[in-house]
């Protein structure tokens, strides 16, 4: 997670329409994303319930594009196994609903698996510092976490700034990737701010139907990297 090219993106199968997963899946895999975003929710941590098991049976029949698991759950070890993440794919979870945050990183990495921490908008970037060693990537959200369509939230770009400068410690790459409004000119802040990858949705380039996804990923990637 973040470290396959430049800039990682990782479209959101959430925001695509149930009927149009097949065709949004074909897409992406035409157009080389680095995997397919698959949000977890419990309608606890957040006010919202999102994508199960079965859904990710369904996603999994389809490719064999890497899947981005991110589980905004209240005790995130309890949901883990309902998913079959498998060597190559990815999981993010809220560490400050989890019971073992450290050891549940540990877990993920000794099955192959890319171990990340999600961090909510308020939550401190401290969690970071303490699993350096068992990270590969920071799933930060630049919008409170639950719902698609909300705008950034005004600190976001500073703190990802203190990131970049926390998991730039480490002894091995650390992705920074950012979840909520990536829109453009404001994925060329992130980028600048030290975001390696874009989880991307309603609000950037899942617009227009899956035929659509092909020319507004590349045209995504040319507005972000014209500003480099």
């Amino acid at each position: 997670m973040g470290k396959k090219k430049d800039l990682d993106i990782y479209p959101s199968i959430m925001c695509c329409k149930p009927w149009d997963f097949e065709a949004y899946v074909h897409a992406f895999e035409k157009t080389g994303v680095a995997g397919i975003h698959f949000d977890v929710m419990d309608g606890h941590y957040v006010p919202n319930i999102m994508l199960g098991a079965e859904d990710f049976k369904a996603i999994r029949a389809l490719t064999s594009l890497p899947i981005d698991v991110h589980i905004m759950a209240t005790e995130p070890e309890r949901f883990v196994s309902y998913f079959d993440v498998r060597r190559g794919d990815s999981l993010s979870f809220h560490p400050e609903v989890s019971l073992q945050p450290y050891r549940l990183l540990e877990s993920l990495r000794a099955a192959g698996v890319s171990a990340g921490l999600a961090l909510s908008p308020g939550v401190p970037v401290c969690y970071l510092e303490e699993c350096l060693d068992v990270l590969d990537f920071v799933m930060v959200m630049a919008v409170n976490p639950g719902f698609a369509g909300q705008k950034m939230v005004p600190d976001h770009l500073a703190k990802l700034r203190r990131i970049k400068t926390i998991v730039s410690r480490a002894d091995h790459p650390i992705g920074i990737v950012v979840d909520g409004n990536t829109i453009p000119s404001n994925a060329r802040l992130m980028h600048q701010a030290g975001a390696t990858g874009f989880v991307v949705g309603t609000s950037s380039i899942i617009q227009g139907g899956p035929d659509a996804f092909a020319e507004k990923y590349r045209d995504y990637q040319a507005q972000i990297a014209r500003v480099e």
